[in-house]
């Protein structure tokens, strides 16, 4: 059965995650495991309550006021001992999970400005492909009817993003619009004292050569008749051409890129200024 790992920990950032992933689980009839890490400290014992005991009183709490939507899925909860970041738990736990699903702040945030280590992270570091869940109770109703913007290019990554945006957009019937942002490679000089026509035609070529990497890349991950394709091909940087593409209101999925050490996922750039920059929800697919 299809498994969804959602991190938890009380705050509204990681309610409205949990909530998205409910909704996810139903459309792919899968089940869900509601993961919390918490730190072990040496003195509450003296306490009278141990740390896992209040950690497991906070999951009754987070289960207890979701409950009217969990009994809509299959649902389990997970408590991990903590001995590095919170995003450890999710991340050994979601090892062979379909998805991860993680809010863009936990407890103790300082706003929506910046995302939160936990979830960058968690993004960067996964095996599955990450949701981090931006908005608030009202943006949640677009949530089933969301539309979906990916970032496309030649590598594996970018394939890979492609080809899960094409499924989840057949799951929840709604079109896809793929995105490619280009440079136009030309010297700074060209600007100044090259003629009007020139500078056409770099952009023409430019232009020409990313839509034929677009249109090679759909060619080889197949949409199938029931996904409604669009795409935008825009000169700038990618990262900016994707947000302003997708808004607030559109699910945008976007790839990672190279390998560090022990073969563990590090995020590219492109992927780095989404998960940091967007105001609306993203899946990084590794």
């Amino acid at each position: 059965m299809t498994r969804i790992v959602v991190g938890v920990d009380g705050s509204a950032h990681a309610d409205r995650a949990l909530r998205w992933a409910v909704r996810e689980a139903q459309l792919r009839v899968a089940a869900i495991e509601l993961v919390h890490g918490y730190v072990v400290h040496l003195h509450t014992a003296m306490l009278g309550r141990t740390d896992r005991e209040m950690a497991a009183a906070l999951m009754d709490t987070i289960t207890e006021r979701n409950r009217s939507l969990l009994d809509g899925v299959e649902w389990d909860t997970t408590l991990v001992p903590l001995i590095t970041g919170p995003s450890s738990a999710v991340l050994d736990v979601g090892q062979d999970a379909d998805l991860i699903v993680v809010g863009s702040r936990g407890l103790g945030g300082f706003g929506e400005l910046f995302l939160g280590a936990t979830s960058f992270r968690t993004a960067a570091h996964a095996s599955a492909p990450v949701a981090v869940i931006r908005g608030d109770d009202d943006s949640a109703a677009l949530d089933g009817r969301r539309a979906i913007v990916v970032g496309v290019d030649d590598s594996r990554a970018g394939r890979r993003a492609l080809r899960w945006a094409l499924e989840e957009a057949g799951r929840r019937d709604v079109g896809v619009t793929v995105v490619h942002g280009y440079h136009v490679a030309a010297h700074p000089a060209l600007a100044s004292v090259g003629a009007p026509e020139q500078l056409e035609q770099l952009r023409s070529s430019a232009h020409d050569h990313a839509a034929d990497l677009v249109d090679r890349v759909m060619v080889e991950t197949d949409a199938g008749p029931a996904v409604a394709v669009d795409r935008v091909i825009a000169p700038g940087p990618p990262a900016r051409v994707l947000l302003d593409t997708a808004g607030a209101d559109r699910l945008l999925v976007v790839g990672t890129h190279g390998r560090g050490a022990l073969g563990r996922m590090l995020i590219g750039s492109v992927s780095h200024q989404i998960l940091h920059h967007a105001t609306g929800p993203v899946v990084v697919v590794p």
